[in-house]
């Protein structure tokens, strides 16, 4: 059993996509270092749109944007893949989207330089290391390209905007949640992507200080990385679940993690005795909500972080002035909403 379920996830984390929204099919492109991105262009429809005209200057041109995806096929990305996409094709902006796909500071590095040498319009991007490509925003800045980030954040005087979850709100709810779900007292296992990735950072701490603060019986019993790898994900649940019986709940803050810990839970003949609240609304996480293997998922609107980067890209390079920070926002999606939330939160 164990050997067919991490042979499915291996192949899960290797299968990735780039549709959007009637765009062309995604073409490869070489990042620097020799490895590859997906890129996909999309071009300015025949009747764009005023915005579009006023962004495309005298020579009448569509402004260029690039999109440097940090994770190209994840399902959360392919949703800000999706939405930016119909915001090129509404607001008549010329697209590409790079990135690795997998996440490694380096390649993101090389994605992030890539798109500067191109010099487009604007860039936008997901800094979740922020230190290891803060110099290029300062080299973006000194080329005059705008950068706009979706998901993570940086320094507010290296970007445009921010779209993306409010983290510590994010944190806070799901302190909320778990002390509802637990009756007050619950054993947690937090797992990460990366323990220095910046949002995750964020929500981990606000989610411990409001254990600390209002609910003292919900302890953190110890917080472990996956690197956002199937694999990997697995055997760390199975490891600590081994090592700390003491465990009752296990939040995630990346968005494989829910399927890989209710994976190990089956495996170790747990059944109904840990509690998951995952992330994000990936299909393979919603069926294990309906199956009842995953208590919950907190998801984060990656469709709107997308779509609003393109609009406020457009925006911004037509003169027009554009919200330092928006809250894309969150639902709590359990087995009672999980086939209707989307008409609440998608609309």
């Amino acid at each position: 059993m164990k050997k067919k379920i991490l042979a499915l996830l291996l192949a899960g984390t290797m299968v990735f996509s780039l549709a959007g929204c009637g765009s062309e099919p995604a073409e490869k492109t070489p990042a620097a270092g020799g490895e590859t991105s997906a890129a996909q262009e999309t071009s300015a429809p025949e009747e764009a749109t005023d915005e579009a005209a006023s962004a495309a200057g005298d020579n009448g041109e569509a402004p260029y944007v690039i999109w440097v995806n940090p994770l190209v096929g994840s399902a959360v990305f392919t949703s800000a893949d999706n939405g930016i996409t119909a915001a090129s094709e509404e607001f008549g902006f010329k697209l590409k989207i790079i990135g690795p796909s997998v996440l490694d500071d380096t390649q993101m590095y090389e994605a992030v330089q890539s798109a500067i040498v191109e010099q487009p319009d604007l860039i936008v991007t997901t800094p979740y290391n922020y230190s290891a490509i803060q110099g290029l925003y300062a080299d973006a800045q000194g080329k005059d390209i705008p950068i706009i980030n979706i998901s993570s954040d940086s320094e507010e005087s290296g970007r445009v905007s921010f779209i993306g979850t409010d983290n510590t709100a994010y944190g806070q709810l799901a302190a909320d949640y778990v002390n509802e779900k637990m009756g007050g007292e619950a054993n947690v296992l937090i797992m990460m992507a990366n323990l220095d990735t910046s949002n995750q950072l964020e929500q981990k701490t606000a989610f411990e200080e409001k254990c600390a603060a209002d609910y003292p019986n919900i302890k953190v019993v110890l917080t472990d990385e996956d690197n956002g790898d199937s694999a990997t994900a697995l055997q760390k649940f199975e490891d600590n679940l081994k090592a700390h019986p003491e465990i009752d709940t296990i939040f995630c803050l990346e968005s494989i993690g829910g399927v890989a810990a209710a994976n190990a839970v089956e495996e170790l003949g747990m059944d109904g005795q840990i509690t998951i609240l995952a992330i994000d609304d990936n299909e393979d996480t919603l069926q294990y909500i309906r199956d009842g293997k995953i208590w919950g998922t907190m998801a984060q609107n990656f469709y709107k972080m997308g779509y609003t980067a393109g609009e406020f890209a457009s925006k911004y390079l037509s003169g027009e002035t554009v919200d330092s920070v928006v809250d894309s926002g969150t639902i709590l999606i359990t087995k009672e909403n999980a086939d209707s939330y989307t008409e609440e939160f998608y609309k």
